[in-house]
């Protein structure tokens, strides 16, 4: 690998974790006032209940994807098609787990 290249991403990077740090100390204290305490408190538990839904959705599929894909990385074809087959698996469980999402939560009003 380029020199140059590396330099880049490292930079990239970089600049990426500082705004992971910085970015949530300036938001969260205006979401605060903006929302109010049950405004926070209702926003903290939604994000809990699609967290676990968002976690059954992936399920695990980046990191296999992953994987796989290094363990053919010269085979350009075969590489193209596991990335499909990966993408509609995924697809699937983000359907099953919206739908499973919409039933128990949004057929209650």
């Amino acid at each position: 690998m380029n020199e140059k290249s590396i330099k880049k991403n490292y930079i990239y990077n970089m600049i990426y974790q500082i705004l992971i740090i910085i970015l949530p100390i300036i938001t969260t204290p205006y979401l605060s006032r903006i929302l109010g305490a049950d405004g926070v408190g209702t926003y903290g538990y939604t994000l809990s209940v699609m967290t676990y839904f968002i976690l059954f959705g992936s399920f695990g599929i980046t990191i296999y994807g992953q994987r796989e894909i290094a363990y053919i990385q010269n085979d350009k074809e075969e590489r193209s098609k596991i990335f499909y087959e990966l993408l509609i698996l995924r697809f699937i469980t983000l359907f099953i787990s919206m739908a499973i999402f919409y039933v128990t939560f949004c057929q209650k009003r």
